[in-house]
């Protein structure tokens, strides 16, 4: 199924090249066409990257602020997307789901034949083994795009074509010759960069060195024009700089890197879709930048007139409660002179040491907090023996009185002593009345 509907791509591709007759133009118009398509998501990409950077300044205070917090951070960005209604995932949501369908695009690019010119997987081996026959074979370093340089080989020898449309039978209707001539250069074959195992030097071997050089330079001017178009300015400030600007930086100078490496790696054909693409993105991000610039600074601009208000209004609030504070030392110093501002002024640096503070929030834990008020009781093991007596005598130290057993001891001991003087110096009658000796 997924190779019916690249075989639809292929087939406009084939028609757009009847219809011009050159390789290198229907590549251009076709991925126009493409990049006209993915307009929308384009477009919504676009605008997601630009109202991300356009929060900078705010996001950056809210670093600054919570930083040490990452909790409380992670709380304020949320509810700062949330009242600017922005979803930090669109800008990046929306620039992958072109990829499946640029991927797309460079399968039918990279198998004309099975795309372009809808033959079976079969017809194709058949080919490929003709030409094998004939002393025709693809390297093993170009066997990605083997279908390119087959139908290149094809175009440029009658007797190819004709022993590879015998070979077929009756798919051969279906076999064109595309020429890959541009300018001299034929794209289908993948640029040297060892220049200097070239046998000849001509402008066809130049030509194919040169075009991954260009295609570099062009994505790299693309990757910068594109990131600072989606930075927002506004009158008040210069604009702020992204928090990631250092990734942003680096993925701006490999990508580039990269297209160099796909451009010694794959036929020169496949480099004219790249820089058509780099062309045209960039043209977008012109008609973007044109349109959303200025919504996007007029947000800003309102979104900085509300941090400056809320400033001021911070600033108002501390002024009053100094302005309060001073008030209340100028009264205690009327009515108890200067040591009842000493105990103030006491009670206030006790308030102010820092010990009930959480982030920004000076009293968090209340204005007297203190962190060794409740000393920390050492762990015991429950599985350990419990020394009773020991535990008894402590807790009767802290309630200032002795233990119950030495309480109990003393008892017994005046009961004892209370008897043996009674047995001494008294005698109970039979009637229960206690009378001394000597008594008739």
């Amino acid at each position: 199924m997924f190779t019916a509907i690249l075989q639809v791509f292929g087939r406009i591709l084939l028609w757009i090249y009847n219809f011009c007759g050159d390789y290198a133009l229907s590549l251009a118009i076709f991925t126009l066409l493409i990049r006209l398509v993915l307009f929308p998501l384009s477009y919504k990409s676009k605008k997601g990257m630009m109202q991300m950077t356009s929060m900078n300044e705010e996001m950056q205070r809210l670093q600054k602020q919570y930083g040490k917090d990452q909790q409380r951070y992670q709380q304020e960005v949320a509810k700062l997307y949330e009242q600017e209604h922005v979803n930090p995932m669109g800008g990046c949501l929306w620039s992958l789901l072109p990829l499946p369908i640029l991927m797309g695009l460079y399968a039918v690019i990279r198998q004309p034949m099975l795309h372009m010119l809808c033959l079976t997987q079969d017809e194709i081996a058949t080919v490929t083994e003709t030409l094998s026959n004939l002393g025709y074979t693809v390297a093993q370093s170009q066997q990605a795009y083997q279908e390119m340089v087959m139908l290149n080989w094809i175009g440029q020898d009658q007797t190819l074509y004709n022993a590879v449309a015998d070979a077929i039978g009756s798919a051969a209707d279906k076999l064109q010759v595309i020429s890959f001539n541009f300018f001299g250069i034929n794209l289908g074959e993948i640029p040297d960069w060892q220049f200097w195992t070239w046998d000849t030097v001509n402008w066809a071997h130049i030509g194919l060195f040169l075009i991954p050089i260009g295609v570099t330079v062009l994505n790299f001017l693309y990757s910068m024009y594109s990131m600072k178009s989606n930075q927002v300015k506004t009158s008040e400030s210069s604009g702020a700089n992204n928090p990631a600007a250092g990734s942003t930086k680096a993925m701006m100078y490999l990508m580039p890197l990269m297209y160099l490496w796909f451009g010694y790696s794959m036929p020169a054909g496949m480099c004219i879709y790249m820089a058509c693409t780099a062309i045209f993105g960039a043209l977008e991000n012109l008609i973007f930048s044109k349109f959303l610039n200025k919504k996007f600074a007029a947000e800003a601009a309102e979104r900085q007139a509300r941090i400056e208000a809320r400033r001021a209004e911070e600033k108002a609030h501390k002024a009053e409660i100094a302005a309060r504070r001073a008030k209340e030392e100028e009264e205690m110093r009327k009515k108890g002179g200067k040591r009842a501002l000493k105990q103030a002024q006491k009670a206030q640096k006790k308030r102010d040491s820092g010990a009930g503070q959480v982030g920004v929030r000076r009293y968090a834990r209340g204005r007297s907090y203190d962190p060794d008020r409740y000393p920390i009781t050492p762990y015991r093991d429950p599985q350990d023996v419990l020394d009773e007596e020991a535990l008894e005598l402590a807790l009767a130290k802290k309630r200032g009185r002795r233990p119950a057993a030495e309480t109990e001891e003393e008892e017994t001991d005046q009961t004892v002593q209370a008897v043996e003087t009674l047995s001494e110096g008294q005698q109970q009658s039979p009637d229960g009345e206690i009378t001394e000796e000597g008594e008739n």
